[in-house]
Protein backbone atom coordinates (compact mmCIF):
# COMPACT_ATOMS: atom_id res chain seq x y z
CA UNK A 1 0.00 0.00 0.00
CA UNK A 2 1.50 3.20 -0.96
CA UNK A 3 0.37 7.01 -1.22
CA UNK A 4 -1.32 6.34 -4.74
CA UNK A 5 -3.23 3.48 -4.06
CA UNK A 6 -4.65 5.29 -0.47
CA UNK A 7 -5.01 8.34 -3.12
CA UNK A 8 -7.37 6.58 -4.97
CA UNK A 9 -10.00 5.18 -1.83
CA UNK A 10 -10.18 8.32 -1.08
CA UNK A 11 -11.30 9.96 -4.48
CA UNK A 12 -8.55 11.46 -5.61
CA UNK A 13 -9.87 14.83 -3.34
CA UNK A 14 -6.89 17.19 -4.07
CA UNK A 15 -7.13 18.44 -0.67
CA UNK A 16 -6.91 14.94 0.40
CA UNK A 17 -4.24 13.98 -1.93
CA UNK A 18 -2.29 17.15 -0.20
CA UNK A 19 -3.12 15.77 3.38
CA UNK A 20 -1.28 12.57 1.95
CA UNK A 21 2.03 14.68 0.75
CA UNK A 22 2.24 15.58 4.25
CA UNK A 23 1.82 12.62 6.46
CA UNK A 24 4.43 10.98 3.67
CA UNK A 25 6.69 13.99 4.73
CA UNK A 26 6.36 12.98 8.36
CA UNK A 27 8.08 9.60 7.65
CA UNK A 28 7.85 6.16 8.42
CA UNK A 29 6.08 5.27 10.94
CA UNK A 30 8.38 3.12 13.69
CA UNK A 31 7.18 -0.33 14.96
CA UNK A 32 5.79 0.94 18.02
CA UNK A 33 2.98 2.42 16.54
CA UNK A 34 0.49 -0.14 16.46
CA UNK A 35 -3.56 -0.52 16.62
CA UNK A 36 -4.05 -2.59 20.34
CA UNK A 37 -5.68 -5.20 21.03
CA UNK A 38 -9.50 -4.89 21.39
CA UNK A 39 -8.59 -5.96 25.31
CA UNK A 40 -6.28 -3.14 25.72
CA UNK A 41 -7.96 -0.21 23.87
CA UNK A 42 -11.46 -0.93 25.79
CA UNK A 43 -9.45 -0.54 28.84
CA UNK A 44 -8.16 2.69 27.51
CA UNK A 45 -11.01 4.10 25.94
CA UNK A 46 -12.75 3.55 29.64
CA UNK A 47 -9.86 4.93 31.56
CA UNK A 48 -9.55 7.96 29.25
CA UNK A 49 -13.27 8.69 29.89
CA UNK A 50 -14.88 7.69 26.61
CA UNK A 51 -18.76 6.52 26.85
CA UNK A 52 -18.92 2.88 27.17
CA UNK A 53 -21.35 2.95 23.85
CA UNK A 54 -18.52 4.82 22.05
CA UNK A 55 -16.02 2.98 23.34
CA UNK A 56 -17.58 -0.76 22.40
CA UNK A 57 -18.60 0.41 18.94
CA UNK A 58 -14.32 1.67 17.88
CA UNK A 59 -13.55 -1.38 19.52
CA UNK A 60 -15.79 -3.82 17.22
CA UNK A 61 -14.30 -1.51 14.63
CA UNK A 62 -10.54 -2.59 15.02
CA UNK A 63 -10.81 -5.84 13.20
CA UNK A 64 -12.42 -3.92 9.92
CA UNK A 65 -9.91 -1.43 9.95
CA UNK A 66 -6.72 -4.09 9.98
CA UNK A 67 -8.74 -5.65 7.16
CA UNK A 68 -8.36 -1.89 5.30
CA UNK A 69 -4.93 -1.66 4.07
CA UNK A 70 -5.52 2.35 3.31
CA UNK A 71 -6.96 2.85 6.53
CA UNK A 72 -4.47 0.90 8.61
CA UNK A 73 -1.70 3.11 6.27
CA UNK A 74 -3.52 6.31 6.90
CA UNK A 75 -3.84 5.11 11.09
CA UNK A 76 0.02 5.17 11.22
CA UNK A 77 0.97 7.89 9.23
CA UNK A 78 -1.20 10.05 11.10
CA UNK A 79 0.03 9.16 14.39
CA UNK A 80 3.73 8.89 13.16
CA UNK A 81 3.12 12.48 12.29
CA UNK A 82 2.08 13.21 15.94
CA UNK A 83 4.83 11.28 17.46
CA UNK A 84 7.46 13.06 15.14
CA UNK A 85 6.77 16.14 17.00
CA UNK A 86 6.48 14.89 20.43
CA UNK A 87 7.15 17.96 22.80
CA UNK A 88 5.92 20.20 20.37
CA UNK A 89 3.18 22.60 20.64
CA UNK A 90 2.35 24.28 17.88
CA UNK A 91 -0.61 23.55 15.22
CA UNK A 92 0.38 19.99 14.19
CA UNK A 93 -0.84 20.19 10.47
CA UNK A 94 -4.41 19.28 9.08
CA UNK A 95 -6.76 17.33 10.31
CA UNK A 96 -9.64 16.65 7.32
CA UNK A 97 -12.76 14.97 7.67
CA UNK A 98 -12.84 11.96 5.47
CA UNK A 99 -15.12 10.65 2.61
CA UNK A 100 -18.45 9.22 3.79
CA UNK A 101 -17.94 5.31 4.04
CA UNK A 102 -14.91 5.56 6.15
CA UNK A 103 -14.96 4.72 9.54
CA UNK A 104 -15.69 7.73 12.20
CA UNK A 105 -13.80 7.11 14.53
CA UNK A 106 -10.79 7.54 12.77
CA UNK A 107 -8.72 9.66 14.63
CA UNK A 108 -9.69 7.99 17.21
CA UNK A 109 -7.85 5.06 16.59
CA UNK A 110 -4.52 7.24 15.18
CA UNK A 111 -4.42 8.48 18.84
CA UNK A 112 -4.65 5.00 20.70
CA UNK A 113 -1.99 4.40 18.41
CA UNK A 114 0.20 7.44 19.55
CA UNK A 115 -1.20 6.68 23.58
CA UNK A 116 2.31 4.30 24.79
CA UNK A 117 4.36 7.30 23.02
CA UNK A 118 2.69 10.25 24.59
CA UNK A 119 2.83 7.84 28.18
CA UNK A 120 5.92 7.02 27.65
CA UNK A 121 6.71 10.92 27.29
CA UNK A 122 5.06 12.41 30.14
CA UNK A 123 7.08 9.21 32.13
CA UNK A 124 10.24 10.88 30.92
CA UNK A 125 9.56 14.23 32.17
CA UNK A 126 8.40 13.24 35.16
CA UNK A 127 4.78 13.78 34.89
CA UNK A 128 2.33 12.52 37.90
CA UNK A 129 0.27 9.59 36.36
CA UNK A 130 -2.89 11.49 37.64
CA UNK A 131 -2.22 14.61 35.53
CA UNK A 132 -1.15 12.22 32.61
CA UNK A 133 -4.45 10.33 32.19
CA UNK A 134 -6.44 13.30 32.96
CA UNK A 135 -5.12 15.62 30.41
CA UNK A 136 -5.39 12.64 27.43
CA UNK A 137 -9.17 12.22 28.52
CA UNK A 138 -9.94 14.98 26.44
CA UNK A 139 -10.26 12.23 23.77
CA UNK A 140 -12.59 10.85 25.70
CA UNK A 141 -14.67 14.43 26.48
CA UNK A 142 -14.04 14.99 22.68
CA UNK A 143 -15.94 11.44 21.41
CA UNK A 144 -18.91 12.62 24.47
CA UNK A 145 -19.20 15.78 22.84
CA UNK A 146 -19.97 14.59 19.53
CA UNK A 147 -22.66 12.30 20.15
CA UNK A 148 -24.15 15.36 22.41
CA UNK A 149 -24.22 17.77 19.66
CA UNK A 150 -25.26 15.49 16.66
CA UNK A 151 -26.44 12.13 18.12
CA UNK A 152 -23.88 9.68 16.27
CA UNK A 153 -20.44 8.00 17.41
CA UNK A 154 -17.12 10.25 15.98
CA UNK A 155 -14.63 13.06 17.64
CA UNK A 156 -14.80 16.49 17.79
CA UNK A 157 -11.93 18.99 16.69
CA UNK A 158 -8.84 16.40 16.43
CA UNK A 159 -6.36 19.07 15.89
CA UNK A 160 -7.28 20.35 19.43
CA UNK A 161 -6.48 16.55 20.50
CA UNK A 162 -3.58 16.34 18.82
CA UNK A 163 -2.13 18.83 21.14
CA UNK A 164 -2.76 16.44 24.18
CA UNK A 165 -1.30 13.96 22.80
CA UNK A 166 1.78 15.69 21.87
CA UNK A 167 2.74 16.93 25.01
CA UNK A 168 1.53 20.43 24.43
CA UNK A 169 -1.07 20.98 27.17
CA UNK A 170 -1.97 19.51 30.09
CA UNK A 171 -4.89 19.57 32.70
CA UNK A 172 -4.02 21.01 36.43
CA UNK A 173 -7.28 20.95 38.33
CA UNK A 174 -10.04 22.90 36.69
CA UNK A 175 -8.02 24.63 34.19
CA UNK A 176 -6.12 22.98 31.06
CA UNK A 177 -2.22 25.07 30.32
CA UNK A 178 -0.88 24.75 27.13
CA UNK A 179 2.87 25.53 26.24
CA UNK A 180 3.23 28.60 23.57
CA UNK A 181 4.35 31.97 22.92
CA UNK A 182 2.66 35.84 23.76
CA UNK A 183 2.25 35.76 19.75
CA UNK A 184 -0.37 38.44 18.66
CA UNK A 185 -1.27 39.46 22.23
CA UNK A 186 2.18 41.29 22.26
CA UNK A 187 1.16 44.94 20.88
CA UNK A 188 -1.08 44.60 24.07
CA UNK A 189 1.04 43.72 26.98
CA UNK A 190 3.87 46.42 25.40
CA UNK A 191 1.18 49.00 25.52
CA UNK A 192 0.97 48.02 29.48
CA UNK A 193 4.69 48.81 29.80
CA UNK A 194 6.03 45.03 29.51
CA UNK A 195 8.97 44.26 27.28
CA UNK A 196 7.65 41.36 25.83
CA UNK A 197 8.19 40.00 22.41
CA UNK A 198 5.78 37.60 19.99
CA UNK A 199 8.34 35.37 20.80
CA UNK A 200 8.30 35.24 24.54
CA UNK A 201 7.13 32.36 26.41
CA UNK A 202 3.65 32.16 27.40
CA UNK A 203 1.35 29.65 28.59
CA UNK A 204 -2.20 29.34 27.07
CA UNK A 205 -5.48 28.88 29.69
CA UNK A 206 -8.46 27.59 29.21
CA UNK A 207 -11.20 26.00 31.23
CA UNK A 208 -11.85 22.58 30.58
CA UNK A 209 -15.86 21.66 30.29
CA UNK A 210 -15.69 20.05 34.38
CA UNK A 211 -18.11 22.43 36.27
CA UNK A 212 -18.43 25.50 37.62
CA UNK A 213 -15.43 27.77 37.16
CA UNK A 214 -15.18 28.02 41.30
CA UNK A 215 -12.24 30.84 42.12
CA UNK A 216 -10.57 29.11 44.40
CA UNK A 217 -10.47 25.56 42.06
CA UNK A 218 -9.16 28.19 39.58
CA UNK A 219 -6.43 29.88 42.27
CA UNK A 220 -5.25 26.27 42.80
CA UNK A 221 -4.70 25.47 38.83
CA UNK A 222 -2.55 28.80 38.43
CA UNK A 223 -0.32 28.22 41.65
CA UNK A 224 0.00 24.35 40.36
CA UNK A 225 1.00 25.76 36.93
CA UNK A 226 3.34 27.82 38.11
CA UNK A 227 5.08 24.69 39.99
CA UNK A 228 4.50 22.51 37.20
CA UNK A 229 6.20 23.88 33.80
CA UNK A 230 8.84 25.42 36.57
CA UNK A 231 9.65 21.56 37.54
CA UNK A 232 8.44 19.55 34.67
CA UNK A 233 9.59 21.98 31.74
CA UNK A 234 12.58 23.59 33.12
CA UNK A 235 14.18 24.97 30.05
CA UNK A 236 10.81 27.49 29.13
CA UNK A 237 10.33 30.55 31.60
CA UNK A 238 6.48 31.32 31.46
CA UNK A 239 5.89 34.51 33.11
CA UNK A 240 3.11 35.48 31.04
CA UNK A 241 -0.40 33.79 30.39
CA UNK A 242 -2.88 34.38 27.90
CA UNK A 243 -6.52 32.95 26.61
CA UNK A 244 -9.00 33.52 24.29
CA UNK A 245 -12.47 32.18 24.78
CA UNK A 246 -16.30 33.20 24.94
CA UNK A 247 -15.81 33.16 28.62
CA UNK A 248 -13.86 36.62 28.13
CA UNK A 249 -16.46 38.52 26.01
CA UNK A 250 -17.61 41.75 27.75
CA UNK A 251 -20.89 41.56 26.25
CA UNK A 252 -21.57 38.70 29.33
CA UNK A 253 -21.26 41.74 32.00
CA UNK A 254 -24.58 43.14 30.50
CA UNK A 255 -26.01 39.68 32.06
CA UNK A 256 -24.37 38.40 34.61
CA UNK A 257 -23.42 39.57 38.11
CA UNK A 258 -20.40 41.17 39.16
CA UNK A 259 -19.93 38.51 41.54
CA UNK A 260 -20.62 35.59 38.88
CA UNK A 261 -18.12 32.64 38.26
CA UNK A 262 -17.48 33.74 34.62
CA UNK A 263 -17.23 37.59 35.73
CA UNK A 264 -14.58 37.43 38.14
CA UNK A 265 -12.25 34.51 36.11
CA UNK A 266 -12.62 37.79 33.47
CA UNK A 267 -11.32 39.98 35.53
CA UNK A 268 -8.39 38.19 36.54
CA UNK A 269 -7.22 38.88 32.71
CA UNK A 270 -5.98 42.78 30.74
CA UNK A 271 -8.86 41.94 27.93
CA UNK A 272 -6.92 43.69 24.58
CA UNK A 273 -9.62 45.04 22.01
CA UNK A 274 -9.03 41.40 19.80
CA UNK A 275 -12.13 39.70 19.10
CA UNK A 276 -13.21 36.92 16.79
CA UNK A 277 -16.59 35.63 16.08
CA UNK A 278 -17.94 33.74 19.11
CA UNK A 279 -21.43 32.44 17.82
CA UNK A 280 -20.72 29.12 16.43
CA UNK A 281 -18.63 28.44 20.05
CA UNK A 282 -21.07 29.82 22.02
CA UNK A 283 -23.86 27.03 21.08
CA UNK A 284 -21.10 24.47 21.43
CA UNK A 285 -20.07 25.04 24.39
CA UNK A 286 -23.17 26.34 26.08
CA UNK A 287 -25.87 23.77 24.83
CA UNK A 288 -23.19 21.54 22.94
CA UNK A 289 -25.33 22.67 19.73
CA UNK A 290 -24.47 22.92 15.78
CA UNK A 291 -24.19 26.70 14.86
CA UNK A 292 -28.05 26.20 12.81
CA UNK A 293 -29.65 24.76 15.62
CA UNK A 294 -33.04 26.55 16.14
CA UNK A 295 -32.95 28.85 19.26
CA UNK A 296 -36.42 27.69 20.08
CA UNK A 297 -35.22 24.99 21.18
CA UNK A 298 -32.71 25.38 23.42
CA UNK A 299 -32.95 25.48 27.10
CA UNK A 300 -32.89 28.27 29.17
CA UNK A 301 -32.81 26.73 32.78
CA UNK A 302 -29.65 29.19 33.86
CA UNK A 303 -28.95 32.77 33.88
CA UNK A 304 -26.49 32.18 31.44
CA UNK A 305 -28.62 30.05 28.95
CA UNK A 306 -31.15 32.64 29.16
CA UNK A 307 -28.44 35.27 28.21
CA UNK A 308 -27.01 33.77 25.12
CA UNK A 309 -30.12 32.85 23.62
CA UNK A 310 -31.88 36.50 24.31
CA UNK A 311 -28.21 38.26 22.73
CA UNK A 312 -28.96 36.15 19.55
CA UNK A 313 -32.13 36.61 19.16
CA UNK A 314 -31.76 40.01 19.38
CA UNK A 315 -29.93 40.34 16.52
CA UNK A 316 -26.85 40.67 18.52
CA UNK A 317 -23.25 38.19 18.27
CA UNK A 318 -21.48 36.78 20.68
CA UNK A 319 -17.09 37.33 20.54
CA UNK A 320 -14.04 35.43 21.25
CA UNK A 321 -12.54 37.93 23.61
CA UNK A 322 -8.40 37.56 24.60
CA UNK A 323 -6.63 38.79 27.47
CA UNK A 324 -3.39 37.88 29.08
CA UNK A 325 -2.00 37.89 32.98
CA UNK A 326 1.32 37.92 34.99
CA UNK A 327 1.85 34.75 36.28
Amino acid sequence: MGVEEVAAALGDDPALVEWLGELQRAGEPGDELVLPSAETALTALLRLGAPAQDAAEIVAGLSELQRNPALAWLVRRCAQRTVADMGGFRPGGSWPTLPDGWDRYFYVYVFLAVLPSVRAYHERRGIPDDISWATLAALGHAVESHRQRLGTGGIDAPFWIDLHFRGGIYLLGRLGFNRGDLGFLAPAVQAAGLPYQESAPALGVHAAPTGPLDPAACDASFDLAREFFARHFPEETYRLARCGSWILDPQLAEYLPADSNIIRFQRRFQLTPETRDGDADMLSRIFGAAPDTDLATLPCRTTLQRAVIDHLQAGRHWKIGFGWLEL
